[in-house]
């Protein structure tokens, strides 16, 4: 058997079911009902923003479970301050633009109430209330981020079931009573979009998942039951749309499927849709060469970018490349070209070489600056060819974790 590898330390896998993820969220946004849109919402309840939310949590308890038995609990908390603030300026940019669109006479495209002028348009940006439909995502991933702080010391005392256990018990809490304060809200007519105590059961139990991957083995366990999690993954999602969603108890749907409180339908479906997903990914790799499943492995490792890409493109390509209504075949066109856009984006990182965005400008003074003389010595840039990533930009290659397999 040919195994096929990509490069550096990167779990193919994740990155793929990541990329699946922004498939199915571009396709929801814009190819609703299309055919495009039927293989990654074939699964009742299951979508991409689930995925989204899930992988975010796996990937950061991998990451940063290295960082903090390295370099210490202090590095991990700066590094991860950071990372939301590259939440917030993205969702700030989000935000801006769909102002712009408001005051441009389209607000009807954001679903979101009358702005009075830029200065009201930006204070509502700064201070995220202005979350158009399809880019509201960040801000919840924002506040489970900022729960990780109070997660990282748990994790490294090895409470790992105390902390699975409170997921749970705030869990259930959200099903029978959920305050206001539970939710995150934004400047519409409903202003409830999730309800964090709900949504968190994706988020922090795949942190203390992805603290313990290499410790539990993960994806050798994957690889080994992979057959029994496609057989329980498929059984339920024939009971939830035969059942559920089609079937007898469509009357309960609400009180078991609802998204915004993210009711135990949804949790259930991606504990099993999303393992399952990337065990299939995994064996595929072993197999095939990268570069056949090279579309969603690109768009994965920059899923926060394509994640913006296609909340901006939600705003901008109805304004200005086809106006809505959208017939079937421009519903798929434009979502093939809203995800061509996220993959070449992708791939001009990758060849260009650039892991940190706030790096651009300084790249660019330095073309144009004359160059130092060739024995002067210089630093090592971070983003210099051959220094890998792993799962998230800027992770050193010695600090990485091993790869996870034969397709690593």
């Amino acid at each position: 058997m040919s195994q096929k590898r990509g490069s550096g330390n990167r779990d193919l896998a994740i990155d793929a079911t990541r990329g699946v993820a922004i498939w199915s969220m571009v396709t929801a946004h814009f190819a609703t009902d299309a055919p495009l849109a039927s293989p990654t919402h074939a699964f009742p309840y299951v979508d991409g923003m689930s995925a989204f939310v899930m992988l975010s949590g796996v990937v950061l308890g991998l990451v940063y479970q290295r960082w903090a038995t390295r370099h210490g609990l202090r590095y991990a908390y700066v590094r991860l301050a950071k990372r939301i603030a590259v939440l917030y300026a993205c969702q700030l940019v989000i935000a801006l633009v769909a102002v712009a669109a408001a005051l441009a006479g389209h607000r009807w495209l954001t679903l979101l109430l009358p702005v009075d002028g830029w200065i009201d348009g930006i204070w509502l940006s700064v201070t995220m209330q202005y979350l158009p439909s399809g880019g509201n995502i960040l801000l919840l991933y924002m506040v489970l981020m900022v729960s990780a702080f109070a997660l990282f010391p748990l994790l490294q005392r090895g409470w790992r079931a105390w902390t699975v256990a409170a997921s749970l018990a705030l869990y259930a809490l959200s099903l029978v009573w959920s305050p206001d304060w539970f939710y995150v809200s934004a400047y519409q007519a409903a202003p409830h979009i999730q309800n964090v105590a709900g949504w968190q059961i994706m988020f922090i139990p795949s942190v203390v998942i992805g603290w313990n991957w290499s410790r539990w083995r993960v994806p050798e366990f994957i690889d080994r039951w992979l057959v029994v999690i496609v057989a329980v993954a498929a059984t339920v999602a024939l009971f939830f749309h035969y059942g559920v969603d089609v079937g007898p108890w469509a009357h309960l749907e609400p009180a078991i499927a609802d998204k915004l409180d993210f009711r135990p339908a949804r949790a259930i479906g991606a504990y099993l849709a999303i393992p399952a997903i990337y065990g299939v990914f995994r064996l595929l790799l072993r197999w095939w060469h990268h570069d056949w499943l090279r579309p969603l492995v690109m768009t994965g490792t920059r899923s926060l970018d394509s994640y913006v890409i296609q909340a901006i493109a939600l705003v901008v390509v109805p304004i200005h490349i086809a106006h809505r209504p959208w017939d079937t075949i421009t519903m798929q066109a434009v979502a093939l070209l809203v995800f061509g856009i996220c993959w070449a984006w992708a791939e001009f990182r990758y060849f260009t070489h650039i892991d940190k965005l706030h790096k651009v400008p300084g790249r660019v003074v330095r073309g144009v600056l004359p160059h130092r003389d060739a024995a002067e010595p210089g630093p090592v840039a971070d983003d210099a060819p051959g220094v890998e990533t792993y799962l998230e930009p800027g992770v050193p290659a010695d600090d990485q974790p091993q790869p996870t397999g034969a397709h690593a």
